[in-house]
């Protein structure tokens, strides 16, 4: 089963938290992060408050249900090194070619999560174990490092 999860920066501190998405009509965006180790002594309604925190929804982003060649999850919004020139059918780099990589940033286009190019959604980030993902690099994100894609996009 895919983990559904989300991320995005707590106004009053500015940290990033993950967890469930909570929108309610006509009030903040809330993150619902379960951070528990164990058992809670909290009655149920301190643990839901200790654990909500309002979030600025500009960086709300959710995880692709892919990790990066580090093992670290890649969320929507997040700027990634790319090879440019992996041959996707065979998982390796072109041959005579010397690799060569890209920044770029994840997208949601649709139903499904892509890179970008030129500022628009480009390659699709699939489950099979893409050759493309497997050398993917998180190195940033749109909300903290943006500079990263200037000149790239």
């Amino acid at each position: 089963m895919r983990e559904i999860e989300f991320r995005g920066k707590r106004i009053d501190n500015g940290e990033w938290v993950y967890g469930n998405l909570m929108q309610f009509e006509d009030s903040a965006t809330f993150i619902f992060a379960d951070e528990r180790k164990g058992a809670s002594t909290l009655t149920y309604a301190h643990f839901i408050i200790n654990n909500m925190h309002a979030i600025d929804e500009k960086t709300i982003g959710q995880y692709t249900g892919l990790k990066d060649k580090n093992g670290k999850k890649i969320f929507e919004g997040d700027i990634v090194t790319a090879f440019s020139n992996i041959n996707k059918y065979t998982d390796s780099f072109a041959r005579d070619v010397e690799p060569t990589f890209c920044f770029t940033s994840i997208v949601c286009d649709g139903a499904c999560f892509k890179t970008t190019y030129k500022g628009e959604p480009s390659y699709v980030l699939n489950q099979n174990g893409s050759s493309l993902v497997k050398h993917m690099e998180v190195i940033g994100n749109i909300h903290e490092n943006l500079d990263l894609l200037e000149g790239t996009e």
